[in-house]
């Protein structure tokens, strides 16, 4: 069986049942990730606009963390937004010989997609029962709820 490459969207877990995102929890998850699957090859990706939704000492934390290439944001102009990088870099994947599973709140059709639960303290995945929604023709990026700012 191929290896995992399991593309991991930093807005879903960042936010996972919060008020706000915390970077914090985001790479908590990873970690958990990473003791439950450590053949897996992980990228972490991140809509840009994910760092000013961050409190402000997190904002300086991610900054070393796409210098330091822990995570990364889709080019500007990407089609289909986040959701066409993520399957273009699903797809890339495959080519090179891995089995790609997406971690999302998005619909990103064509790509499993694997939930994620909490399991007490830590965060548990099921990546042998990721499933795929929709076709590969379909349009990347619907069915997605955009967190709201809070008003100051």
């Amino acid at each position: 069986m191929a290896r995992w490459y399991v593309l991991v969207d930093a807005d879903a877990l960042a936010g996972w049942r919060r008020l706000t995102p915390s970077l914090r929890q985001l790479w908590d998850a990873v970690g958990d990730l990473h003791d439950q699957f450590p053949d897996a090859s992980v990228a972490v990706v991140a809509d840009a606009t994910l760092k000013w939704d961050l409190d402000e000492a997190e904002q300086e934390q991610m900054e070393e963390d796409v210098v330091a290439r822990r995570l990364v944001y889709p080019p500007a102009g990407s089609v289909g937004g986040q959701a066409g990088f993520l399957r273009k870099a699903a797809e890339r994947a495959e080519a090179l010989g891995f089995r790609p599973v997406l971690i999302t709140d998005q619909r990103v059709p064509g790509i499993p997609v694997c939930r994620v639960r909490r399991r007490g303290e830590g965060w548990a995945f099921d990546l042998n029962k990721a499933e795929v929604h929709g076709d590969s023709n379909e349009k990347p990026g619907t069915g997605r709820r955009r967190r709201r700012r809070p008003v100051a």
